[in-house]
């Protein structure tokens, strides 16, 4: 592959101004569907829990079983969310959970008569399994005629201009190749242009890419732009008919908003064109028809709560330099009414299992006591990074810290008024590129929270507390161990340095 084009960051206000102006009527975006279209159930798979950040009145299912998955396309709601957490994965794992996923949700929507479409909802900083994961959807679901790729996520900044992707930094778009994110150690690559990009994620698994073509702002901002881009996705569509083997052909969503991706929704809409898509959130909530909410107030969130007299519950295990910042700011906003509890990873580590029984156990009655006496508590692992260059050894010191902050979490006992999860994936070792491949494995999430400590299979997102921070509602039909109480699913790099701080000091004291 060529050297990859370089791109100097730019202000966001001139890449603004250089842009079309849309002359699409507002009466075409709408899609009405109680009248035929082309829109099915929309499946997405969501490879962290993060995918849920633009959308609330959605289900989220943390379970794939068939029986599970039929009982859900039952509703016939316009779409749901499966929780896979394959970007916690290595290459093969996230395979063969996938392969198990889509056996399932095949044999759902056959036995329950419902078309669907998948979306494999990835990071929009462009890291995670591609392509693997949409090149699984068009082998095991149903072929299709392109993949649409839409890594966009305008509340966070994450937007795609004459292909390129770039991240807001501040007042300026960086190309995303330029970001800490392209340096990923699992996930990295070079190029900020989508059609480089696409070169270079498939030549790591095949010798070949598939064809690459896209749609511009100025064909979304054109005054015929629905018919005519669904007109140019037909003929696409058609063209790429003939290939046998694979995703036939990728298409590049060009999108600085969502009036951009309303266009094309409703240009997709009008079309028999089969799809794939590799998507940020912003695509999602723009294909279900979900409009901008504003944040969920204190009063909003608490007002059915039974819990009202006790304290919160927040989990920091996110290393990220933000998440650290955030905490010093959570610690020194709230020293009056916050209690602070730090795991100390060496002593875990170096502990036996009787005695890491111990240590978990005494601070989850501390936490417990804390709560009960209506009083916020954070739990927190230590800040220092304990490192190894042994992949099984780093594997070993993950499982056990993971597994620590959720038993901490299922071994309380008085439930709390809420709880907010700031956890993402461990690295506890520094691998070389050739030992990442075959051990790079991920630690707990705020997944993991979800699943194994609090017992959440299915969940209601019910808006989100700021932007890009969604709170998850458990569903009661499926036994939970706190139905109703309010998850907040905080990602590691969302939010400014004051945003967890607030939200807690909010939590308490502007309870309407």
């Amino acid at each position: 592959m060529s050297r990859p084009t370089r791109y100097e960051p730019k202000l966001h206000t001139a890449i603004e101004s250089s842009l079309p102006c849309s002359k699409v009527a507002e009466a075409d975006l709408l899609v009405d569907r109680d009248r035929p279209n082309y829109l099915k159930t929309l499946v997405v798979l969501d490879d962290d829990p993060t995918g849920t950040q633009t959308v609330h009145g959605i289900s989220v299912l943390t379970t794939h079983s068939e029986s599970m998955l039929r009982t859900q396309l039952k509703r016939k709601e316009s779409g749901f969310f499966i929780l896979t957490n394959t970007r916690a994965f290595h290459h093969d794992q996230a395979k063969d959970l996938l392969q198990v996923i889509l056996i399932n949700l095949r044999a759902a929507a056959s036995k329950e008569g419902v078309e669907i479409e998948v979306v494999t909802r990835s990071d929009s900083c462009l890291r995670g399994h591609f392509p693997l994961e949409p090149d699984l959807v068009n082998r095991m679901i149903d072929p299709v005629d392109a993949c649409i790729l839409a890594p966009a996520f305008f509340e966070g900044g994450r937007i795609t201009v004459d292909d390129v992707h770039y991240v807001r930094e501040g007042a300026m778009l960086v190309p995303v190749a330029d970001t800490p994110f392209a340096k990923d150690k699992a996930f990295g690559f070079k190029s900020s242009n989508l059609r480089e990009w696409v070169v270079e994620k498939f030549k790591r698994e095949r010798k070949h890419a598939p064809e690459v073509t896209s749609i511009s702002l100025g064909e979304l901002r054109h005054p015929d732009a629905v018919s005519q881009i669904a007109s140019k996705l037909e003929r696409l569509s058609i063209s790429a008919a003939s290939a046998t083997v694979g995703i036939p052909l990728i298409i590049i969503l060009n999108a600085v908003n969502y009036n951009d991706m309303a266009t094309f929704i409703a240009a997709r809409a009008r079309t028999k064109a089969r799809f794939v898509y590799r998507s940020g959130a912003s695509l999602v909530s723009a294909y279900l028809g979900i409009g901008k909410s504003p944040p969920l107030s204190p009063k909003r969130l608490f007002e059915s709560s039974s819990t009202s007299g006790r304290g919160g519950l927040i989990i920091v295990g996110s290393y990220v330099p933000r998440t650290t910042t955030q905490l010093e700011h959570l610690l020194q906003k709230n020293v009056e009414t916050l209690k602070h509890i730090e795991l100390d990873v060496d002593e875990i580590l170096a502990a036996s299992p009787d005695e890491r029984i111990g240590i978990v156990r005494n601070c989850s009655h501390l936490v417990n006591d804390t709560i009960a006496g209506g009083v916020d508590v954070v739990v927190s692992t230590s800040r220092k990074l304990v490192s190894s260059d042994e992949p099984s050894e780093s594997l070993s010191m993950g499982k056990i810290i993971s597994e620590a902050l959720c038993d901490i979490t299922r071994r309380v006992e008085t439930k709390p008024r809420y709880i907010i999860a700031k956890v993402t994936k461990f690295e506890y070792f520094k691998p070389t590129i050739r030992n990442l491949a075959k051990h790079q494995q991920g630690g707990i999430t705020s997944s993991d929270i979800a699943t194994k400590a609090l017992g959440i299979e299915k969940a209601t997102v019910v808006g989100q507390v700021a932007p890009g921070i969604p709170v998850w509602e458990p569903s009661d039909d499926c036994s939970p161990k706190w139905p109703g109480l309010p998850y907040v699913v905080f990602p590691g790099n969302t939010g400014e340095d004051a945003t967890l701080g607030d939200l807690v000091w909010a939590f308490r004291h502007e309870r309407g």
